[in-house]
């Protein structure tokens, strides 16, 4: 496989690779590449955290009510910053890259917001564990997980008070896409979802005397529907797999969609709707390694961090750093703007973020100065002033680059150097020391693409 090919597949499948990762990969063959990529996520590892004040309570009180449960979540405000940072990190250094890049990506589908940690990490772990699965079954999941029911309102849908907030997001936003449904088709799936909610420990629970077991009309279908046959029948229009398939595309090819390509892609996800060959197809397809679709997206924020930690670890020595920095960037790990999710792309760049992301290697590798000029942050705002507390591992660096070409360093770092054997930048930057010029590349535009 072409070594610039390893490259863009681990970038856009994953979170990168080292220049000797990469060179091992590129003496296989193409599906041998492929093989083992999926084989490292073949099982998945939970994020973890102590929760054992929460565990312990639960354990103690199986039937405490919410009044009852409701102070020991103030130990909860204390958990939200290890949580992002335990996701941060996990990405950064991922040992199941694959499967953490489809957590990542499905987070910004089935987008959900909590402030209660433990349901936060059990939905997260949801998504990881369903990653790679069953589309369906990772959707009938979601549905039931304590953060989405409190975030859309489902636990307070009643058969007598019926709360349309899920059903409606669940065709628009997770399934079908605006255009595929009618008000009708909300009403009566709000109907089958009435009844939802969950025990404090976070296990669902259905409160069936809160449950509309009448007859329901959902896209032709009748009966006494529940959610989960809901979702079935969602994905028996070919809509869904569509919808999903122009997501996938849009995500790991280029933002221009190619409506021919996605079709080869819902040939592969319908009518079985499973992810992991839905996304073998792509990574094997000829135009997914496509000079066109190589170094054309714009990295998000956690991209941008992930490949400067791949040649520099790093690490923050004060709490909140890497939330603040998150912020500046415009992607905070749990903390979407809104239901809909980052929107992505060019929408990751405008006049305060490209400054931040042109000075973030400087700032992370090189106690560099936050630039505040034009950004709506004072000093007065930051405790830690306007450098980043961050310990960096030069040792890395060195095992890892210290014997490559200001060349080879390029074309491991930048896909347009790759893809581009005539770029200037190697002559423009060429003559400052390996870690100068590795921290001048990664301030150039060219490495804010993937």
């Amino acid at each position: 496989m072409k070594l610039n090919h390893v490259n863009h597949l681990y970038r856009r499948a994953g979170f990168g690779l080292t220049p000797k990762e990469a060179e091992s990969m590129a003496v296989r063959s193409k599906e041998d590449v492929i093989d083992l990529l999926f084989k490292e996520s073949e099982d998945y590892t939970p994020l973890e955290m102590d929760l054992s004040p929460f565990t312990d309570f639960f354990r103690n009180n199986p039937n405490a009510t919410y009044k009852q449960f409701k102070p020991i979540f103030e130990k909860n405000k204390e958990l939200r910053v290890p949580l992002n940072k335990a996701w941060l990190k996990r990405i950064c250094d991922p040992t199941e890259a694959l499967n953490e890049r489809m957590t990542l990506f499905w987070s910004n589908i089935f987008v959900c917001q909590d402030l209660i940690v433990p349901y936060v990490l059990q939905f997260n772990n949801t998504l990881r564990k369903h990653a790679l699965g069953n589309f369906k079954d990772m959707a009938k999941a979601v549905s039931k997980e304590p953060a989405m029911l409190r975030f859309l309102n489902t636990n307070r849908n009643k058969k007598n008070h019926p709360n349309e907030n899920f059903a409606r997001e669940l065709m628009e936003l997770f399934t079908l896409g605006v255009g595929n449904y009618t008000e009708e088709d909300i009403k009566e799936a709000a109907r089958a979802f009435t009844g939802y909610t969950h025990y404090p420990d976070g296990k669902f629970r259905m409160i069936l005397r809160n449950h509309d077991f009448g007859t329901k009309e959902f896209f032709g279908y009748k009966g006494n529907l529940d959610g989960d046959d809901i979702i079935n029948i969602i994905a028996k229009k070919k809509e869904c797999a569509r919808f999903i398939c122009s997501k996938v595309y849009s995500y790991f090819v280029h933002e221009n969609i190619d409506e021919n390509r996605v079709e080869e892609l819902v040939d592969v996800f319908y009518p079985n709707y499973e992810i992991s060959d839905l996304m073998y197809y792509l990574f094997s397809a000829e135009w997914f390694y496509e000079k066109d679709n190589i170094g054309t997206k714009i990295k998000s924020p956690m991209d941008l961090l992930a490949s400067i930690h791949k040649v520099v670890p790093f690490h923050f020595t004060e709490d909140k750093q890497h939330i603040f920095l998150q912020r500046l960037l415009g992607q905070v790990l749990f903390n979407p703007p809104n239901v809909a999710g980052w929107k992505g792309g060019k929408n990751w760049i405008d006049t305060n973020t490209i400054l931040v992301r042109l000075k973030l290697p400087s700032l992370l590798l090189g106690n560099g100065l936050i630039p505040f000029s034009g950004l709506s942050y004072t000093l007065d705002y930051i405790p830690f002033g306007n450098r980043l507390r961050v310990e960096s591992d030069w040792t890395y660096f060195n095992e890892h680059f210290g014997n490559l070409s200001a060349e080879a360093i390029a074309n491991a770092l930048v896909s347009e150097v790759e893809n581009n054997p005539e770029s200037s930048l190697i002559e423009t930057l060429n003559g400052k020391n390996r870690e100068d010029f590795s921290i001048q590349l990664m301030s150039t535009p060219e490495f804010q693409l993937t």
